[in-house]
Formats: structure tokens, C-alpha cells, sequence
């Protein structure tokens, strides 16, 4: 173990191994079945646990993060906790292993080992947690275990004076052997409103109110009334007492199930544990009585794990860089993965989906048919379905039409593109009738220089220009000029010639206003507006914007000599920990710019290394042959990255950050990881733009842009019901190179890979043997 660092990887990677329960701030895991019943886990146990149906209906099932188990030594009243937290008493040999599939605490105390493991079944409607206690002492000890949860079931709308804690009592019943909340909510979305925590283990006392467990001092009450519990010193832990057999209806519910077991001298006990939601008490028996039994729990864990791995089986990496090779393997997918669990928006889950293409083709293309159900006929769409947002973001058309060529690209099905698919206001259209809406939208939407207006915000959420209500993105622009070309390709592919030439004729018209009005002699602007452009040399505060840079690239509109002066300008902007999205931050609030003006200059958008914007950058730099600097782009964004690791960030070091502070006061710190895009683009970046692994119309395209360190690399892909193991050699050190492709000892020619559809593993290599 690296004295420096709190984790080590372990199980190829696979498992992150904690060995301080004092991390900078949680680290947590993300566990969740197909069901839509999701455990966040972090390194001391807790977190929130919630169940979002395929409706998008939530319903969080604990409030305060409440997930605890607390142990009492009767003979001498010690107590603590396996992580620590929430008592902050300290601790022998505490590790937390975070997994693909799970997450066990051990720790040590008073002679005592414990170990706690926690997974959600892959169809499951709750988290299982196994709970393994050891006496290494020569004497016999008597322990009190408290398992405590508490229960909120909030999430969805209601009428006003609806809120669910009016609606909600406890009860214990003794064939669940455990605690039931109740609820009895009119408005309820569905049946599955009801909380429960279940043990295997005989039920010594119980508490179904809070209060009671916690001591009085120990809740606080929220706005609305409702009550919440302070876990840090529970009376009946902490004191010596048992549990009251409470119940409660209003405040303060939850569960908390006291077990008494007497271990002899190195005896060691199991005791299974069941928390989640369900429709009926009767329901909640069923899979509690299922989970005591050790062969029925060990056989659902043992599938839970095989599914978890396997789903992301079709695509992995090995390269020179064995923290890559750890992070960007089964983490990034599980992350991607994971935003779709998390993140209920169009724009958010089509470049999610996207990523997500590449290795669960038919998780991502439900997601991007769920997307489209939450467009408008005119061409727009909401922001988020969960919660509810329609309001105007101008860029949702774009990603609409990105997402659906990506995804022609993959599965080669040009039938997807007659699919009906229900608008958000009525009606239905097929596929690329959505499409084409989105197209029509953004020429519709142009403004008075011919760039597509903004509206409230483009792709940055906070850049709202307040002072003019036709003020233009040009980073949209862009964007839009990509789409154009892209599915004018897919036009061409079936059969619609003439529509696909007038999408490039509107690229080049799009392509030549923004170089006419939004170039502003080294870099292009990233807003245009009567009042002032912004990321101008002239602009007040921020002068230059990334993002307004990289899709120019991307969408190929600057000629030779300013895509120098592009390059050169994006340079400048690097950082240690990624590139800012701005420069300089804005020193104070302008209404031309609005929100992030409005922030700490060098928080979240204003100034910010806005990793997800990095990404872009990763991207753009393959796509002009630049993989030395796609690499080192792609590293400083990184968990636990050389010149920012996770002791100073606080990120947790397996999983991507969506920004890092440039602020003097919360330097290269963290704001939240997981539910981020910056794990789509970062895959992006890898798998398609360094190892060039790129879907196409005709096949998968190999198109490597190698960092010239790199030797070599291989690739596990499956695409159209083949699977192909692909080795690239780099002998000569280069980034950008013509290829020799064999295919199972064949040359062939060009870089596009046969399809054989016989589910069988053909042999890929590449050689890059120079000039291009």
C-alpha cells in the first residue's frame, strides 16, 4: 500500500480498497438492480437509498442518508460503529472494499471482527446487507447489534398539504420479523410506497419511532414539519438500553432492529438483513424470508455479481497505463452506466447513451427512444422528465439528432428509423420524423446574424444572457453544423439524396456566418448579443470560452490558419487539472452572462475546470491527430490524477468528477462525481478517439490517434454480433498513421472491419507502419 494514498485497486481493478474511514469527504458506490431500486453506499455504510420506477416516479426511501449499524459490548458498554461514522469511535484495521457489484466494511474493535456487506439483487426492490461478527477472544462476549434506517418515501409530486409523512405509521410484524412503514398516500404514483427492514436473526427489541432510538435532542425538524434524525449519539445505543418496541404515525419514522447475540471464544455468527420498498407487507415477507436463508442469498449474490460483470463483458481495454487500464475498464462503464440511474434529462441521457452504445446497445437505444418521447412536435424538448423541466434550452434538437446517427452507426438498423415514437405534447411520429422536427427547429431558431438564438442557455446551464432575448450561441451553431454533416450522411444511406444536400448546404452556409460574424482573430466567440459578444477579446470579464473552440474543430469549420490560431488558443488555456471553461473567471455578476457570473470566480461554470467540457477537448484532439496531448488532457482529468489526487480533491479515485475548482479557497477540490457526462466523453475519448475504435454506416472503423509513448494497446469489442480482439502496434512511436489490418491472418484493405454475424472472436491486428 502507497503510505501516500487512502485506496489501492484490487480484483483486476474491480474493487477499490478504502483502508481510512477518513477520507476527505464520502466515497461512495453506487449499487442498483434493473428494477430501479438504487443503494448509495459510502465508505462508513450510509447513503441514500431510492427506487425510481420506468415512469420516472421516485420514491427515496430514507431521508439523512440513514443506513447504520451500530454494536454494544453488554459487559463493559463499549459501542462503535464497523466505518466509525456516525459515532466517530475509532477503530482497528478498517477496510472498505467498493466493487462492481458491492461493498463490505470490516473493521476490529474490543477483540471484536465485523464484516458487512451490502448488494442490491439485479431484479430487486431492496439492498441485502450479510453481517459477519467474530469473538478472537478467549472469553465468551455478549453484544447488542442496532440496525437503523429511517424512512421517507418522498419524491414525488402532490397537492399542498399532501406531504407523505402525513400518510405514513409504523408497525412491527413479526413474520416479516422486522419494521413496516405504511403508507396510505392518495397520490401516490404506484403501490410500491412502503419502506421495511427485515432481519434473520431474532428480533430482541425494536423501534419504529426515532425519537424514541435517538433521544429527543437527537431530531430536528424540517420546514414542512416533518422531523429527520441526528444519528451520531443514540440514547438507547449509548446508555445501555434496549430498544422501547416504539411505533410511530407522522414523526419520526424509520427502523431500528436490536439483536442480542453471546459468542463463545473464536465463534463467529451471520446474520442477513433485508431494507427496500415494496407493495405489500405480504410481499416484503416473501423476499425477506428468501434472504435469510444463507443458500438463497449466496446464490442471488453469486448471479447479482455475474450479471453486473457481464453486462460489461463486450468492451474493455488494456493498455501501457495500468491506472487507465483500472479506472477506464469496468468503473467508467459502471459510471456511465450509472448515469442513466441517476440523470432523467434529454440532453443529459442521449450523450450518456451514446457512450453507452458501445458495450449495452439495447440499454442505450431504450434510453434514447425514452429521450425522444420527451420531444415537443416543434422540435424542441424538456430539459429533465424528473424532475419536470420544460424549460427553453436551445441545444436539446442537436443532441437528438447526434444520438439517433450514433445509433444507426451501431446497430446497422435502418428499420429503427420508422419506429413511431409518442411527442411530449401528442401525437407520434416516426423515428426520423423526430429528427428532421429537430432540424427544422434550429433554422427556425436562427437569430439576426443567422446563429441559432440561445434562449435561456445552451449546453452550459448557467451562461443566460439576460439583456438580450435573441442573443445567439455559437457553440450551438457549431454543434448544429456537425449534426448537419452527420446526417447527411445517413440520408444519403437511405436513399434520401436530396434532403441530404440540402443539410450540407446549410452547413456551409451555417459554417461561413460563423466564421464571418463569430470570429473574433485568434479564437471564435461563444455568444453573440446586442448588448456585448461574449468570449471576446473586447467582452468585460471572461474573454475566451473552450467549448466554442473545440466543437469549431469538430464540426471542421475554421480553414487552416485559424485552426492554428484555435489550437493555439485552446493551449493557453491549460491548467493542472484540465482546461477552465472559461477565461478569465468573472470577477463579479453580469446580467449579459448571467448565473455563472454570479458565482465565486472559479467555481462550477465560472472559471472552473468543467471536466465534461475537458472531454470535448479529448475528442477534438484525436480528431486532428494529436494523441500525445489527448492523453496527458485525458489524465489530468482523471481520478487521483499526479497533480490533484483524491486526498486533495476529495473525488472519490475510481470514478470521474464532472468539475474542479480553480478558487484559491476550494482549490482543485471536487464537486459531486458518478451522475456526471464527463464519463461518456472521457470514454469517447479513449475507445474511439486515442484507440480509434469508431462505429460507422459500413462496419467498425479503426482509426487509432496513439500517444507515441504507447507501444501498444488492445481492445475487446463486439459490435453487430461479432467480437473482435484488437491488437495496435505503434513501432514507429507515432500519433496519427496508415495502417496494415489483418482479420483473423487476412490483410485486408482499408481500416473498416468485415462483419461475419457468427458471434465468434476474430483476431484484429494493427500496425501503424508510418506516413499518412
Amino acid at each position: 500500500m502507497n503510505k501516500q494514498k487512502l485506496h489501492q485497486f484490487t480484483n483486476g481493478g474491480n474493487s477499490c480498497i478504502i483502508k481510512n474511514s477518513k477520507t476527505p469527504r464520502y466515497w461512495s458506490n453506487y449499487l442498483w438492480s434493473e428494477k430501479g431500486y438504487c443503494a448509495q453506499v459510502s465508505q462508513i455504510g450510509h447513503g441514500r437509498s431510492y427506487y425510481l420506477n420506468e415512469k420516472a416516479d421516485m420514491c427515496m426511501v430514507n431521508n439523512n442518508d440513514a443506513r447504520y449499524i451500530y454494536f454494544r459490548d453488554e459487559d463493559n458498554n463499549t459501542f462503535w460503529n464497523i466505518g466509525e461514522g456516525p459515532l466517530n469511535e475509532t477503530v482497528d484495521n478498517f477496510e472498505c472494499e467498493h466493487s462492481i457489484g458491492y461493498t463490505t466494511l470490516k473493521s476490529e474493535k474490543v477483540g471484536i471482527t465485523a464484516e458487512w456487506q451490502l448488494f442490491v439483487p439485479q431484479n430487486g426492490y431492496n439492498e441485502v446487507w450479510t453481517l459477519k461478527i467474530k469473538n478472537n477472544t478467549d472469553r465468551e462476549r455478549n453484544l447488542s447489534i442496532f440496525s437503523a434506517v429511517s424512512f421517507d418515501l418522498e419524491g414525488f409530486n402532490y397537492p399542498r398539504y399532501y406531504e407523505m409523512y402525513r400518510s405514513l405509521e409504523t408497525y412491527f410484524d413479526s413474520e416479516l420479523n422486522g419494521v413496516y412503514c405504511k403508507s396510505n398516500h392518495p397520490f401516490a404514483p404506484h403501490k410500491r410506497y412502503n419502506g421495511y427492514i427485515s432481519c434473520s436473526e431474532k428480533v430482541h427489541a425494536y423501534d419504529g419511532d426515532l425519537a424514541k432510538f435517538l433521544g429527543a435532542t437527537s431530531s430536528i425538524t424540517k420546514l414542512d414539519a416533518s422531523s429527520i434524525g441526528l444519528f451520531q449519539r443514540p440514547d438507547v445505543v449509548i446508555k445501555g438500553m434496549d430498544c422501547t418496541n416504539s411505533l410511530a404515525a407522522l414523526f419520526i419514522l424509520g427502523g431500528v432492529l436490536q439483536n442480542k447475540i453471546t459468542l463463545g471464544p473464536g465463534e463467529e455468527k451471520e446474520i442477513s438483513y433485508v431494507f427496500g420498498v415494496s407493495e405489500s407487507l405480504e410481499e416484503a415477507r416473501e423476499v425477506s424470508l428468501k434472504y435469510s436463508n444463507k443458500i438463497n442469498l449466496q446464490k442471488e449474490f453469486d448471479e447479482t455479481q455475474k450479471y453486473n460483470y457481464n453486462k460489461y463483458s463486450s468492451m474493455n481495454v488494456k493498455t501501457p497505463d495500468e491506472k487507465i487500464n483500472n479506472i477506464m475498464n469496468n468503473w467508467l462503464k459502471k459510471q456511465v452506466d450509472c448515469c442513466i440511474v441517476g440523470k432523467k434529462g434529454v440532453r443529459d441521457n442521449l450523450q450518456i447513451s451514446v457512450a453507452l452504445l458501445s458495450y449495452r446497445q439495447e440499454k442505450a437505444k431504450e434510453e434514447i427512444i425514452e429521450c425522444l418521447r420527451h420531444q415537443f412536435k416543434e422540435g424542441n424538448a424538456v430539459l429533465t422528465w424528473f424532475p419536470y423541466d420544460d424549460t427553453r434550452y436551445s441545444d436539446q434538437p442537436f443532441w437528438i439528432i447526434w444520438a439517433v446517427c450514433e445509433l444507426i452507426k451501431e446497430t446497422g438498423d435502418y428499420d429503427l428509423l420508422k419506429t413511431e415514437i409518442e411527442y411530449q405534447n401528442g401525437g407520434k411520429g416516426t423515428m426520423i420524423e423526430h429528427v428532421k422536427a429537430a432540424v427544422n427547429r434550429l433554422i427556425e431558431d436562427k437569430g439576426r446574424n443567422g446563429l441559432i438564438r440561445i434562449f435561456v442557455a445552451d449546453w452550459n446551464d448557467a451562461l443566460n444572457i439576460t439583456t438580450d432575448e435573441e442573443a445567439e450561441s455559437v457553440m450551438l451553431s457549431e454543434q448544429f453544423c456537425l449534426a448537419l454533416k452527420e446526417l447527411s450522411v445517413l440520408m444519403k444511406k437511405i436513399g434520401e439524396e436530396s434532403y441530404a444536400g440540402s443539410l450540407l448546404t446549410e452547413y456551409e452556409i451555417l459554417k461561413d456566418t460563423i466564421n464571418k460574424v463569430a470570429w473574433d482573430g485568434e479564437w471564435y466567440m461563444r455568444a453573440l448579443s446586442e448588448k456585448e459578444n461574449i468570449g471576446s477579446k473586447e467582452s468585460d470579464g471572461s474573454k475566451i470560452y473552450i467549448n466554442a473552440q473545440t466543437f469549431a474543430v469538430l464540426a471542421e469549420i475554421p480553414d487552416e490558419e485559424r485552426l492554428k490560431s484555435v489550437i493555439k488558443s485552446i493551449d493557453s488555456m491549460e491548467h493542472d487539472f484540465g482546461f477552465p471553461l472559461n477565461m478569465p473567471a468573472y470577477p463579479e455578476y453580469s446580467p449579459n452572462v448571467g448565473r455563472m457570473s454570479g458565482m465565486l470566480p472559479g467555481l462550477f461554470e465560472n472559471g472552473g475546470v468543467y471536466c465534461h467540457a475537458t472531454g470535448f477537448k479529448i475528442v477534438m484532439d484525436c480528431k486532428i491527430g494529436r494523441g500525445e496531448q489527448a492523453l496527458k488532457t485525458l489524465k489530468k482529468i482523471m481520478p487521483d490524477s499526479d497533480l490533484n489526487p483524491s486526498t486533495s480533491s476529495g473525488a472519490e479515485p475510481y470514478v470521474f468528477t464532472n468539475c474542479y475548482s480553480t478558487h484559491p479557497k476550494y482549490y482543485g477540490k471536487s464537486y459531486w462525481s458518478w451522475t456526471t457526462g464527463t464519463s461518456a466523453w472521457t470514454m469517447m475519448g479513449l475507445y474511439e478517439g486515442i484507440l480509434g475504435i469508431q462505429r460507422d454506416y459500413d462496419g467498425l472503423k479503426i482509426n487509432p490517434c496513439m500517444p507515441p509513448q504507447w507501444d501498444k494497446a488492445e481492445v475487446n469489442r463486439e459490435f453487430r454480433g461479432d467480437k473482435y480482439h484488437i491488437v495496435i502496434e505503434n513501432p514507429k512511436h507515432l500519433s496519427k498513421s496508415d495502417l496494415i489490418v489483418t482479420v483473423d491472418g487476412n490483410k485486408i484493405e482499408g481500416n473498416i472491419l468485415p462483419l461475419f454475424k457468427d458471434r465468434k472472436i476474430h483476431e484484429v491486428n494493427v500496425v501503424m507502419k508510418g506516413s499518412i
